[in-house]
């Protein structure tokens, strides 16, 4: 009886992009390689998780496939994946910044930027990645191997506050945002260093 009371009479989350907030749920699809499938984020979430116990922490980065500093930021990326992927699932929500000239994406875009294909050509015919200059191919580190969300439609962009691309959160296993690239920018913590304090070097 205590039990559920305690539940009933709990406060509910606050739902939001900050530190400390349950991080805003989107249902999209999502593509890994294959075909688009449907994809919630909350269904990554293990609700039972508690502050010190092992659990799958959860980095997701917001793209555009145009943007020249995510083009610059796909080494990084590939990086801290071969550092960190046996703890923290990887989501790239990737996004289409419409209001900047040279960035109109698609989804054909996505896989490519994702698999490091063939798309587009190096000249700027306005095809291809990073404003249509690239051939998607040549993105600078490895295939991609996670979720690529589609949110050009920029729904999941409005709830999460995102200003602009490249931009990245940390979620605790059971959902909580644990870090918000924007809360850092008077310190300058990067993303990787705030990798390493949750869960060490």
């Amino acid at each position: 009886v205590m039990m559920i009371l305690i539940v009933v009479i709990a406060p509910p989350a606050t739902i939001g992009p900050s530190e400390g907030e349950l991080a805003p749920d989107f249902s999209t699809e999502a593509y890994s390689g294959g075909n688009w499938e449907n994809y919630r984020l909350s269904d990554t979430f293990d609700y039972d998780w508690n502050e010190g116990e092992q659990g799958e922490w959860i980095l997701i980065q917001f793209i555009d496939t145009d943007c020249p500093y995510c083009w610059t930021e796909g080494k990084t990326m590939s990086d801290l994946y071969a550092q960190w992927s046996n703890d923290v699932e990887f989501i790239t929500v990737a996004v289409e910044l419409s209001s900047l000239s040279g960035h109109d994406s698609d989804r054909e875009e996505i896989e490519a930027f994702r698999d490091k294909t063939n798309y587009g050509t190096d000249e700027s015919d306005g095809d291809g990645c990073n404003s249509g200059r690239n051939n998607c191919a040549s993105r600078n580190g490895e295939v991609h191997n996670w979720q690529y969300v589609d949110d050009l439609n920029g729904d999941s962009m409005q709830s999460w506050d995102v200003g602009g691309t490249p931009f990245h959160l940390i979620l605790k296993p059971n959902g909580e945002v644990a870090w918000n690239q924007a809360q850092h920018t008077d310190d300058g913590q990067s993303i990787d260093n705030a990798l390493s304090i949750f869960l060490g070097d």
